[in-house]
Parts: C-alpha cells; structure tokens; sequence
C-alpha cells in the first residue's frame, strides 16, 4: 500500500516537474520581462501603431476565417455523418489533412498556387494580390483551422441521430426549419467549442501566416509576426516580450473560455 502510495506521488511529481520546467518557467520569464519596466512601459509598447495595426489585422483574420469555417465546417460535418457517397473517406482524410501538413508546406503550396507564376497567377497579374496580402493570410489561416468545427460538430451529429429529423420531415417541416429548430440547437455546443478552437488557432498562426505575408508593419503583419519581426528583424527584445504577453493574455482568456464551455458541454 506504502509502495502504491510512493508511486503515485512520484509520477505526479515528475508530471508537475515536466510542466513547470516546460511551460510555467518559460511563461513567467516572458511575464517577468514585459512587466519589469512597468505596467505603463508595457501599455506603451503594445499601443504603439504598428501594435495596433497588428491587433486589427489579426482579429480581422479571426473575423473572416470564424464564420466560413462555421458555415463549411457544419455543411462538411453533415455530410460525412449524414450522407453515403463515394468519396467520403477521401473528405475525411482532406479534412485532417491540417493536422499533418507543416504550416510552412501550407504556405510554399498557395504561392505556388496563387503567386505570380503559379497556377492562378494571372489574378496576381490583374492586379488581385493574393500572396503578400491579406486574402493569402486568410486562405492560410483557413486552412489551418479547417477541421476544427467539423471535428467538434461530427461526433454531436452521431450522438444525436436522425430520429428528430425524421419526425419534424414527417410533421410537415422543410429542411431548413429541421435544421434552424432541431439539427441547429442539437449541436450548440459542439459548434461552440470548434468556433473557439479555430479563434485560438487564427491567432496563434505562425508558419502559414509568415510565407504568405509581406510582413511590412500596419499592412500585413499580424500579432504572431509582429513578435517575429520585433525580436529577430528589429532586436527589439521588450517589445517582443510585450507583444508575446498580450498574445498569450488573449490566449488565456480563449483557454478559459473553452474550460467553461467544455464543463457546459459535459453537464449537458
């Protein structure tokens, strides 16, 4: 019993060990750098124009990239749980495909796509720029968040069944009053949990958002590259510090977000 007792103990340490070396030491230098000078150093930094032009783009992103992935993810959700076609295990593979594709591949792939010489160059030519604008940064983000809401939506529509459905098609309804009335309210929840997951996402984006972006400040250089150019381009170690504690604040509250949703979801 002792020995069980010292077991547990031990793992359990080496688990919090792992975690405070990881990641609680490294948030607190970040905290501890940005902070040091002071609250109002730190408020200097981040609402400088360039802070601010980075704040705006990407809950712009956020803003775009959330409501198609809302829209296609429930559309591509229904149609791998409710429908019966060929082709449907290569959907599902497009749809993890995210998970296993490097952002930077993500990226090489739409200038290769959409850059003055790829496939869908002569947009770029006409004087439509998708790459080093802020629709390649969109079409990155997309992509990168694509499965979220499909994968939290997906295993809600299998829970549910079909038998509402079928009972508000046999009362008379249209498909879009079962969907707005029944299929809609049936998975909330779900929907609600990919929808933060992909905001958490868009904002963190990184190696996608990089390739794709020119990277100038106030056009199109969101919070992830303004710390990337602050540090490395600029060697502006505190404004980096700031602008990663403000990223990381955002994320905090997101993570809080789906803490709540999650226990919600589960008492439901």
């Amino acid at each position: 019993m002792k020995s069980s007792i010292g077991t547990r103990v031990a793992l359990r340490t080496m688990a919090l060990g792992y975690l405070v070396i990881l990641i609680a030491v490294p948030i607190g230098v970040i905290l501890w750098r940005a902070f040091a000078p002071g609250v109002g150093a730190f408020i200097a930094s981040v609402s400088t124009p360039a802070g601010q032009s980075a704040i705006n783009l990407s809950l712009l992103i956020v803003a775009i990239v959330v409501p198609l992935n809302v829209v296609f993810g429930v559309i591509t959700a229904l149609a791998l749980v409710r429908g019966r076609f060929r082709g449907r295990g290569l959907l599902q593979g497009i749809v993890d495909l995210p998970f296993a594709v490097s952002p930077i591949v993500v990226g090489v792939a739409l200038i290769m796509l959409w850059g003055t010489a790829g496939w869908f160059g002569a947009l770029d030519r006409a004087g439509f720029k998708v790459i080093f604008g802020l629709p390649g940064m969109v079409i990155a983000t997309i992509f990168v968040t694509m499965p979220f809401v499909v994968r939290e939506v997906e295993p809600v529509l299998h829970e549910i069944g079909t038998e509402q459905e079928q009972a508000a098609a046999t009362l008379g309804a249209s498909g879009w009053q079962t969907f707005w009335r029944i299929t809609l309210p049936a998975i909330r929840w779900g929907l609600t949990y990919g929808v933060v997951l992909t905001v958490a996402r868009a904002l963190g984006e990184f190696g996608a958002v990089i390739m794709v972006s020119s990277g100038f400040p106030g056009v199109s250089q969101t919070l992830t590259l303004l710390v990337h150019a602050r540090y490395i381009d600029d060697h502006n170690t505190y404004g980096a510090y700031a602008a990663a504690t403000l990223l990381m604040g955002i994320a905090l509250v997101v993570l809080l977000l789906m803490t709540v949703l999650d226990r919600k979801r589960n008492n439901r």
